[in-house]
């Protein structure tokens, strides 16, 4: 068992009754100082509820400064980003994507998720796992 934001907690994605995109804590945060404005339950499950309100430096303390340099990149830049970051609990792909302005087109935040390295990708029903390369 873990800790966040002084709360215990068990890894999300240690629980196979769950379905993979709840397993996948996912958030949203606004400018350079990256404060959370949104976590789903997962991310609360991992991060704490006190998590919500703070920057994610202060809140996700678990996470590399990879994964801030990456949602750094995706403010400046604009443009979607993804690389594995390693935790206490195992390795995971961060993902994160910029929040625009509708009108303006200005970049003012990131939408981002992490997904461990051994939950496999959502499928549609009909769609099957891509085969291995020979």
């Amino acid at each position: 068992m873990m800790t966040a934001m002084g709360e215990r907690f068990l890894p999300v994605d240690l629980d196979p009754d769950l379905p993979a995109f709840a397993r996948r804590p996912a958030g949203f945060a606004n400018g350079p100082g990256h404060i959370v404005v949104y976590g789903n339950p997962a991310f609360r499950a991992m991060f704490g509820n006190a998590a919500v309100g703070l920057p994610a430096r202060e809140s996700m303390l678990d996470l590399p400064a990879a994964a801030f340099a990456l949602l750094d990149a995706v403010l400046s830049d604009g443009r979607p980003l993804a690389r594995w970051v390693e935790r206490p609990d195992g390795t995971w792909r961060l993902t994160a994507v910029p929040r625009r302005d509708p009108e303006t087109g200005d970049v003012y935040g990131v939408a981002f998720h992490l997904r461990a390295r051994s939950d496999l990708p959502i499928l549609a029903p009909d769609e099957s796992p891509p085969s291995a390369p020979r």
